[in-house]
């Protein structure tokens, strides 16, 4: 994802706001068609809800250091942050006839009334994103804005849910498959982010189904995640994503098992506590949590460690000890050139202020950093069948892990058990001997047939003494 480009450098404050004022006036003569009412209405005050508490924020300013391609949308711009700034402007007047096409499809309310519907919840909708960010837009021009970027979301999961090729294919026409490619992986980007509920909103309106937005999102997260729909109904009505790189991460962890590892943790300190011993072993037990060596798919496999597949939820990470090997199961991974844009963003999620996060993800991705070190670990789990490269070589997926900055942070409450089970594994010298053995005797036929060779050779000798010593009658 390196070649993408960034957004062209912020002109001066009069060009922004002559471009800005632009922005605001329907000027061709399919936004006017689109648009051409004027809606009074009395707007009222939001609802204080725990949903209107979330923000979407923007990417923190440490984040983007040189790393700006990341993080800003090149064929699709969503929402305030980066309006009007995509590098293919066609979109804009796209947008408009997916919202014609749904309101002569759907047979529902007209354009006035979707508007005025958004109209009403316009401080609501503001209210998600950073303060003073969408101070350039008015009201009607701010409804519009996420009318007909509400709709374009709903078109694209609508219709990549359904795979339906005919729908996608003027889109896909109109960018080119570069540009479609560029739009698949800027609907995951933290800037470009809408409330789901307002997709919900509209979706129902034009459907007449208020339960048919979970379905729309469930169905294209299940058809692109290759996800049972089942489970992924059941998180998204559990959990309530803000905006769709949210639901994602929700959906690709799965059930974090570190909840229970907290809670267990909570009570442990608690029973130390009571028990008067915490002081004193506390040092000890902080030294091992910090003292985990970085260990190799390849370092691991030395010591006797197999790896299988667990599941498909990125925190299904576990580590059993057997006799003479152990067995670490890894979740299947699938890699293409948008894995780094998605988990940058996600990573960028969990770092945000006000955003109640464990760093499940940022932990997963950092375990991952430790096992793939170079082209020999991408290999061993490529043949496992624990990850599924489409990119060129074994070497770019090192690369691409080097290139995901998590900023030496996890949490000690994801994966601790496992990391504990691998490091009192690789330190016992009775399960890893055999393995160290074979490692270091047996890694090429050679050295095996040379070995082999030694053993004979020994042998021979010791009967050649016994018969020099005991000579036969």
């Amino acid at each position: 994802m390196g070649d993408r480009r960034s957004s062209a450098p912020e002109e001066s404050n009069n060009s922004k706001t002559t471009q800005a004022s632009h922005s605001h006036v329907v000027a061709d003569e399919e936004r006017e068609e689109a648009f051409p009412f004027e809606v009074s209405i009395t707007i009222q005050s939001a609802e204080t809800t725990s949903m209107g508490q979330q923000k979407i924020h923007k990417v923190p300013s440490p984040l983007r250091v040189n790393k700006e391609h990341l993080y800003v949308p090149v064929a699709v711009s969503l929402g305030p942050y980066h309006h009007g700034r995509s590098q293919f402007p066609q979109v804009e007047d796209f947008k408009v006839k997916i919202l014609n096409s749904f309101i002569a499809d759907s047979g529902s309310e007209d354009k006035a009334f979707l508007y005025s519907k958004i109209l009403e919840r316009v401080d609501e909708i503001r209210s998600h994103y950073e303060e003073g960010s969408t101070d350039e837009f008015n009201d009607e021009s701010f409804a519009e804005m996420i009318l007909l970027d509400a709709c374009f979301i709903i078109f694209f999961m609508k219709y990549r849910g359904e795979e339906n090729v005919d729908k996608l294919y003027d889109f896909q026409h109109l960018l080119g498959w570069l540009g479609y490619r560029f739009a698949i992986v800027d609907l995951f980007m933290l800037e470009n982010q809408i409330p789901l509920w307002v997709i919900k909103l509209l979706n129902g309106l034009m459907y007449h189904d208020k339960d048919d937005g979970e379905a729309l999102l469930s169905n294209y997260l299940s058809k692109s995640l290759n996800i049972e729909y089942d489970y992924v109904l059941q998180e998204i009505t559990l959990n309530e994503p803000l905006h769709l790189l949210e639901a994602r991460r929700q959906v690709l962890l799965g059930d974090p098992p570190n909840i229970d590892s907290k809670a267990a943790g909570c009570l442990a300190e608690i029973h130390k506590l009571i028990k008067g011993t915490w002081r004193r072993k506390r040092p000890e037990s902080r030294f091992k949590q910090l003292s985990h060596p970085f260990r190799s798919v390849t370092d691991l496999k030395a010591k006797g460690i197999r790896f299988s597949v667990s599941s498909h939820f990125l925190l299904d990470i576990r580590f059993h000890s057997y006799c003479f090997y152990g067995l670490l199961q890894l979740p299947a991974l699938f890699v293409n050139d948008t894995t780094k844009v998605f988990f940058s963003n996600a990573i960028a999620f969990e770092m945000s202020p006000e955003t109640d996060s464990d760093l499940a993800l940022t932990s997963y991705v950092y375990f991952m950093k430790s096992l793939i070190e170079n082209p020999k670990d991408v290999k061993e789990l490529r043949e496992k069948g624990i990850l599924f490269s489409r990119l060129g070589s074994d070497e770019e997926v090192v690369n691409m892990f080097k290139e995901i900055d998590t900023y030496g942070l996890s949490s000690r409450y994801i994966f601790p058990d496992v990391k504990l089970r691998i490091e009192k594994h690789c330190n016992s010298k009775a399960k890893t001997w055999m393995a160290e053995l074979i490692h270091t005797y047996f890694r090429s036929p050679w050295t095996a047939i040379a070995l082999f060779a030694a053993a004979i050779l020994l042998c021979l000798t010791f009967l050649q003494t016994f018969y020099t010593i005991h000579p036969a009658n």
